[in-house]
């Protein structure tokens, strides 16, 4: 090879050595720049500066775009700013926080942060449960997704189905806690309208002048359905509230458009609602067509309720009746349901056991007295004094009237625990 073109082969080599090394070395730096920028959006996010947390954010996801903590980051960072409203901010997150596949060691806490402002923002309640319940699926461990679906429950008039994720943030909490979830259960188990006022205010529903929890129960389920008009879950609470006013004739017509579709047939709460307004309308074949066209889960307070009263109105079945009505008692509200034990003992009236019949009725007494607006008026007014073991045995006897053990077995141990009945 003559020695020209040695010369020229080493020179082009050199050349290319020269331009791997400084593509490797502007990487390096592009590298140390993005990554200089995430920890300043970190600083920044913790100084509550978090437009500039933002600005930082994005020029290291251009580095970065897979990144899956720095979107979240992100995302908090455009939440938290003030340069845009609450609706427009939730929607720019929403946008990043989607790009975060299920895949992701951070989609459970994703999914979580998206229900929380799809629920809490954009007021879509439906959307929102099922992110928040993706989030439990993905990693049930984090306290959050589970206490957002408690509230959730609560705040879409279905505090029948809380239970469990009241359950989840007790397991979840330091006993230090405990005390106040208590009391926060007795308040949803018995008024939740109370017990979201914090969030009825945060949301725009509750002010000092718009006339308290109930007007702002009906603000904040009309805004439901305006902004998820198409969804079966938003009808259905809306429909649940009118027939608790006596407002059958409103409730009807959002029940009827969607009671044929496939979703219907299959959801226990629109069966609760649906069937149980046909039964009160007298509407018995239709019920009766409806109910046998169910392909839910058969099983629950909901479902175990509405069966009691198929059984006993339209198929004439006290037996049946009566094993569905204790099914229902035995779960939650059935307890506190002393409706159901007026209608177990009409079935066992007719059965001819009337012993077991006044039995029943002398039990529904019970527990509707228990029920009265003035036995709650005192029992709220002295939940404030958590340090007090009196009002905690207080609480204690009140779920054991009500044959709710668990509640009144941790009221007693925390009693007890107090420093003062030592």
């Amino acid at each position: 090879m003559p020695m020209r073109k040695r010369q020229l082969m080493k020179f082009a080599g050199g050349i290319l050595l020269l331009a791997m090394v400084a593509w490797f070395g502007w990487n390096l730096y592009l590298d140390f720049v993005a990554r200089a920028a995430a920890a300043a959006g970190r600083q920044y996010l913790r100084e509550r500066r978090d437009e500039l947390a933002e600005a930082e954010f994005l020029r290291s996801l251009q580095r970065f775009p897979g990144d899956d903590e720095l979107r979240l980051l992100w995302a908090q960072a455009v939440i938290g700013g003030r340069s845009r409203d609450a609706v427009e901010a939730a929607n720019l997150a929403l946008s990043g926080l989607q790009q975060i596949p299920d895949s992701s060691p951070f989609a459970a806490e994703c999914r979580m942060r998206e229900g929380r402002l799809v629920l809490l923002v954009l007021h879509q309640p439906d959307r929102a449960e099922q992110l928040l319940k993706r989030s439990i699926e993905l990693d049930p461990k984090p306290l959050d997704a589970h206490y957002l679906l408690w509230k959730l429950y609560e705040l879409t008039e279905r505090h029948q189905f809380a239970e469990p994720y009241f359950r989840a943030v007790w397991d979840r909490s330091p006993p230090a806690e405990h005390v106040t979830l208590l009391r926060d259960w007795y308040v949803s188990q018995f008024s939740p309208n109370a017990a979201n006022a914090e969030l009825d205010r945060r949301m725009g529903f509750l002010s000092a002048v718009n006339g308290g929890s109930g007007a702002a129960a009906v603000a904040r389920l009309a805004t439901f359905q305006r902004s998820e008009p198409d969804s079966l879950l938003t009808r259905a609470i809306n429909a649940s509230h009118l027939i608790q006013l006596r407002d059958r004739e409103s409730a009807l017509p959002l029940l009827e458009e969607f009671q044929s579709l496939p979703a219907a047939k299959s959801s226990d709460f629109f069966l609760f609602v649906w069937v149980d307004l046909l039964l009160e309308l007298g509407r018995l074949p239709e019920a009766q067509a409806w109910f046998e066209s169910y392909t839910g889960r058969r099983e629950g307070y909901f479902f175990d309720r509405v069966s009691g009263r198929m059984e006993q109105i339209v198929y004439r079945r006290d037996r049946e009746a009566i094993e569905a009505f204790d099914r229902a008692l035995a779960v939650w509200p059935g307890p506190a349901d002393w409706s159901l034990l007026h209608f177990r003992a009409q079935s066992l009236g007719r059965l001819g056991k009337r012993v077991e019949a006044d039995e029943a009725r002398s039990r529904a007494k019970v527990i509707e007295s228990k029920m009265e607006i003035e036995v709650h008026k005192v029992l709220r007014r002295i939940i404030v004094r958590l340090d007090d073991p009196n009002v905690l045995r207080t609480m204690a006897n009140f779920y054991r009237d009500l044959g709710r053990n668990w509640e009144a077995d941790q009221w007693s141990r925390l009693a007890a625990e107090l420093p003062s009945a030592q």
